[in-house]
């Protein structure tokens, strides 16, 4: 997985990824810590370097130094049952071969202790972990994973340890992960040679989006004098130059302690950690010097300009306006945390928000509906960067967002920032520390690792409220500091780049062209041995692919598993006839607020516009506020107000489902007052008369659905091929799928929009006055009488029908058809989706069939269609709904994948799996339902989906209960040719889709 433009903007480069757990006594285990741990001292070969406190995060941080190879290791000793390891590697790339991307997949496939093949995906299986997975970012590779379970975590810590630091590396798993010349049928010698590999085809799915294309080239050319110049994930032109000796190097130079930095998180041992890490790994090394440091970027004596070319868009709204621009600067190495989160703040006020300068004078302005791909502050890099601009403009307008940008920094120069606007982004820094979500330690590893990586202190980091107050006192000891940094960052700074992308009609076939040369130059060099031996390596890595035997690794047992759920103490009552659930929980001053608005009653048109409706309503005005007012308190007072459609099919009646607005919203306790005043205003006094604002939020939505698709284009499909099978599934398509997406399209291209405005507030009129309300409310055990107070107070001044219960659609008449689609798209790799209605949640059968996908996709699919296939991932699913469903996520083939998705159910039904291959995929399944919950998500499943602690239960019997003959059944009664099925393709045009009996109904670039 690459990560090279995920770490992104805003607050602070940990703040950003930091949530917090509640605010309550340190377990035994972090006070212990706290107490035993003394800098200077020696523990396990290590040198305890710093213990710090970490009160506003309620952790203890400890930074130890091992003493032989000089390895860094960061523990942070909590509360927190979910607990991470991580292991981080600077890994600058020499150049765009992909090789610290596709040493990444390598590392995985094999190693000396755990000599199988692909031990990283068998033990998805063997596991209750949480997380797991490897990132490539552009100078640093990182291995991570999270579990409840101590025996489950030393399991996955042997096996990451070993893969790390012994991989077997294998040429028959670089071929297979990185590039490969094979015939294009394996068995036919007379079939093209053409070039093969997950990762070949991986990039090639990224370069296919234009923002991520826009992205990569603008850090590219905004560091022409070191490694961030080079692809790191892999440019598919340059990832066939790899050779696997010279990605053997790579690893035997990088893969060292010495260049290696361990985090630890949660509330387990640190001796374990540390003597594990020790006799597994350090042990067997001595400390080296790696000489891998990313030199400063060689300042500009003059700002840059550069043009690039990308393929035409048909996703875009308006279709001749496909030009993006922006200006990037350089602003200043990350290590100085201080300095960061100054220019981290500085970042968020010049760009987020209707009330930022750039969102007031470009955004608004008219002349693109978004800005342009990575706008905003980004620490991810040695130094960084800040970028702004605009997309989809006219290209007549590129002189215009030129000279605007200069002239707004100079109106920030002048002006500064009002201080509500100062004070909400404090308050966004407040909330986070305490707000909980399910991942923490996984965000603490990824937010420090950039800084730590080029030798930052990483513990400075999370010292938020030191940060806080140093930013306080520079504003105090002058006013015009922010202002001060934009003279030095932005006017004064000649290391600005502007980078323009145009659209080029010619620039896919131009692509292949490249392409098609570059194996013409790799074929024309073979001789007739070397042609030969291609065959024959095509043969062994086949046979290879069916080594299934992963003995060898740790595993967990099903008696491992605890047997009964982790129940919920809910509470019911009602204000005014409404209903209200409660459940008090350790929510750290946060209080979580959600209610459900009956929308069952729509028309279909009214449903489609539905999600516009919820995108817009909690940004036009509400009340005496205009959108920019509103805007600003509910940054000052709220963690956010949100507006979305729910559907849920009924856990037990497969004719049943529910349609509501979801509304939800979490805010300090302090705040619960002011946030129940702005849903009232939202609710009862919604300002929908702006239609230059409802303007620009439509042409952003639909800017940002458009973009969607290349990152979820699988989950695109899988909802296309759902959609005909049943009716919440047919809403679901038409409000999330790809129906709206071109739905979103057309809106954005009428020319007025005063008629759509209207029936914005008739919606309004209906959702809001008349439809049936029930609310939830999650808090402390203390604040919970005054949160319910507040609620009873908000709820008195609403019009909401207070007598009839939200009601359940019927699907019952909906006419069930098979459906083919084929949405025609220009990329270079395809998404597919099949899908088969079973039964829903609480069917005995259901459980069967989660364990049959699960068993499916890891011991049968994942082999054919990402090893064999090449594609990036693939498997099978089964939806609450009863929707199995079978896809793949870009994939080089069609033909072949839908025949794997049907051989998928025949070698279920072969029997060729052993107990212990079930037991396993049980694990699987445990994982996912026993995923983390955090205290303010506690009783959602009850709330929105009417799944009790009763029917968890119940399922979770059947799961343990299941058998092979169980497997068997369901497989034949729901899978083994259906009467009906659903499949929907994205991708590239097919000649198997075209022909004349496969019945696809093809969509040609409507979008």
């Amino acid at each position: 997985m690459t990560i090279g433009h995920v770490f992104r903007r805003n607050i602070s480069a940990v703040l950003q990824r930091t949530r917090w757990l509640k605010k309550q006594s340190y377990s035994s285990v972090a006070v212990d810590q706290k107490i035993s741990y003394k800098v200077d001292n020696t523990l396990l070969n290590y040198s305890i370097k710093e213990v710090e406190k970490i009160s506003e995060l309620n952790l203890t941080a400890i930074l130890l130094e091992h003493k032989t190879t000089g390895a860094e290791h960061l523990h942070l000793a909590c509360a927190d049952s979910n607990n991470l390891f991580a292991v981080g590697f600077r890994t600058p790339p020499p150049d765009s071969s992909g090789v610290p991307h596709i040493l990444e997949h390598l590392s995985l496939c094999g190693s000396q202790n755990f000599p199988c093949r692909d031990p990283f995906f068998n033990m998805l299986n063997r596991s209750l972990s949480t997380f797991m997975n490897a990132f490539t970012g552009s100078d640093i590779t990182i291995y991570a994973f999270s579990s409840q379970n101590f025996k489950d975590f030393q399991n996955l810590l042997s096996v990451y340890l070993d893969a790390t630091f012994f991989p077997l590396l294998l040429e028959k798993d670089f071929r297979q992960e990185g590039w490969r010349l094979e015939h294009e049928h394996i068995n036919d010698k007379n079939s093209p040679i053409v070039l093969k590999g997950v990762v070949f085809n991986e990039m090639k799915g990224v370069f296919s989006d234009p923002a991520q294309y826009y992205a990569r080239h603008l850090q590219n050319f905004l560091f022409p004098s070191n490694a961030y110049s080079y692809e790191s994930g892999g440019d598919p032109l340059f990832i066939p130059h790899l050779t696997w000796q010279n990605l053997k190097h790579f690893h035997s130079t990088l893969y060292h302690p010495s260049n290696s930095r361990f985090i630890t998180y949660g509330n387990m041992p640190l001796e374990a950690h540390l003597e594990k890490i020790e006799s597994h790994v350090l042990q067997n090394f001595q400390k080296v010097k790696v000489e891998n440091e990313i030199l400063d970027v060689e300042s500009w004596t003059k700002p840059k300009e550069v043009l690039i070319h990308n393929r035409f868009d048909p996703m875009v709204a308006v279709p001749e306006n496909q030009t993006v621009i922006s200006d990037s600067y350089v602003l200043h190495r990350i290590t100085d945390t201080h300095e960061n989160f100054a220019l981290s703040i500085l970042g968020t006020l010049l760009v987020d928000g209707p009330n930022s300068p750039f969102y007031q004078k470009l955004l608004q302005a008219g002349i693109g509906p978004d800005y342009s791909p990575c706008t905003g502050f980004d620490s991810s890099l040695k130094q960084s960067i800040f970028s702004v601009g605009l997309r989809e403009i006219a290209e007549k307008d590129v002189e215009l967002v030129k000279n605007l940008i200069p002239s707004i920094f100079e109106d920030v120069i002048k002006k500064g920032f009002p201080k509500e606007q100062i004070q909400s982004v404090l308050h966004k820094i407040e909330l986070s520390t305490k707000h909980r979500t399910s991942n923490f330690g996984l965000n603490c590893a990824l937010g420090v690792s950039s800084m730590w990586n080029h030798n930052g202190h990483p513990i400075s980091a999370f010292k938020v409220n030191d940060h806080v107050q140093w930013f306080l006192n520079r504003l105090k000891d002058n006013p015009h500091f922010l202002q001060d940094k934009v003279v030095q960052y932005f006017q004064n700074n000649l290391h600005k780049l502007t980078l323009i992308m145009k659209p080029s009609e010619h620039f896919e076939s131009e692509q292949e062209a490249k392409e098609k040369e570059l194996l013409s130059s790799k074929l024309s060099r073979l001789s007739d041995i070397e042609k030969h031996q291609i065959y024959q390596q095509g043969l062994e890595l086949a046979e290879h692919q069916k080594c299934i035997d992963a003995s060898c690794l740790p595993t967990l047992l099903i008696d491992d598993v605890k047997r009964s759920i982790e129940t919920n103490q809910l509470e019911f009552t009602s204000f005014s006839n409404i209903p209200i659930q409660v459940c008090k929980q350790p929510t750290n001053e946060v209080t979580y607020f959600r209610a459900l608005v009956d929308a069952s009653e729509l028309s279909e048109e009214e449903i489609m516009l539905l999600p516009l409706f919820t995108s817009i309503i909690t940004q036009m005005g509400a009340g005496e506020r205009n959108y920019k007012e509103l805007d600003q308190e509910i940054q000052l007072k709220t963690g956010r107000l949100d507006v979305s459609l729910h559907l849920s099919e009924h856990p037990s009646n497969p004719t049943e489902y529910r349609q509501a607005l979801l509304l939800s919203s979490y805010c300090l306790d302090k705040n619960i007052k002011d946030t129940f005043s702005l849903w009232k205003d939202i609710l009862t006094d919604v300002q929908l008369k702006d239609n230059e604002r409802f303007t620009q939020l439509i042409r952003l939505s639909a800017t940002e659905m458009a973009q969607s698709i290349t990152h979820h284009g699988h989950v695109y499909s899988m909802r296309r091929a759902c959609s005909s099978l049943s009716h919440c599934a047919h809403i679901r398509e038409k409000t999330s799928g790809l129906s709206q997406v071109t739905f979103m399209k057309q809106l954005a291209e009428m020319e007025s929009h005063e008629e759509l405005l209207e029936q914005m507030r008739k919606l309004a009129n209906v959702l809001f006055c008349r439809a049936p309300m029930r609310c939830s409310l999650n808090a402390t055990p203390n604040f919970m009488p005054q949160a319910m107070n507040s609620l009873d107070s908000f709820l008195s001044e609403l019009q909401f029908s207070k007598t009839s219960r939200i009601q359940k659609s019927k699907m019952a008449n909906y006419q069930v058809k098979a459906q083919r689609t084929h949405f025609v798209l220009p990329l270079s790799v395809n998404y597919l989706g099949q899908s088969v209605l079973t039964v829903p949640y609480c069917h005995p059968d259901y459980s069967n069939l989660k364990i049959a996908a699960k068993l499916m996709s890891s011991k049968f699919l994942h082999a054919e269609i990402r090893e064999k296939g090449g594609a990036y991932g693939g498997g099978a699913s089964i939806n609450k709904g009863g929707h199995f469903m079978f896809y793949s996520y870009r994939d080089p083939n069609v033909t072949k994948t839908l025949k794997t998705f049907s051989s998928g159910i025949e070698w279920l039904l072969e029997e060729s799996y052993s107990d212990r291959d079930i037991n396993e995929a049980k694990l699987g399944v445990f994982s996912e339902v026993d995923a983390p919950v955090p205290p303010g998500s506690k009783g959602l499943a009850f709330f929105q989906e009417e799944i009790s602690d009763e029917m968890k239960e119940e399922m979770r019997n059947n799961i343990f209960s299941c058998t092979r003959k169980d497997l068997i059944e369901v497989t034949k009664k729901y899978l083994q040719n259906p009467e009906t099925v659903g499949t929907a393709l994205i991708g590239p045009e097919n000649e198997y889709t075209k022909s004349d009996d496969t019945s696809w109904n093809i969509v040609e670039n409507k979008l």
